[in-house]
């Protein structure tokens, strides 16, 4: 579901760049954590399980068939945007922090007005 929302968001952006006279040269590349979505939505077989967000896959199948889009394996613990979704320990908040470049400002103590 997520990655059918990301895809939904990265056309959408395509679309305003394109009318603000800006193309892009290539396709979005959406990093996904979850292996089996990436497979469905290689792979043209349907599953019984899978029935319920089959017009998800569609979607986010032929965003990547006209070269919207890639989607691309990225392990859990390298996710950036956990910061946003999960509770976290203040040493991977600030690491995750860190690779948005997110910087901390000085303490407001240390302001001298």
């Amino acid at each position: 579901m997520a990655a059918a929302e990301a895809t939904s968001q990265a056309i959408w952006l395509q679309r305003i760049l394109k009318d603000m006279g800006e193309k892009q040269s290539g396709p979005t590349t959406i990093n996904c954590d979850n292996k089996s979505t990436i497979a469905m939505t290689k792979n043209h077989v349907h599953h019984n399980r899978t029935k319920h967000i089959a017009i998800k896959y569609h979607f986010i199948r032929e965003a990547k068939t006209n070269m919207k889009i890639r989607l691309e394996y990225c392990p859990t613990e390298d996710q950036i945007a956990n910061i946003f979704t999960k509770a976290l320990p203040r040493p991977r908040f600030e690491l995750l922090r860190t690779m948005l470049g997110v910087t901390e400002f000085a303490s407001r103590r240390s302001i001298k007005v």
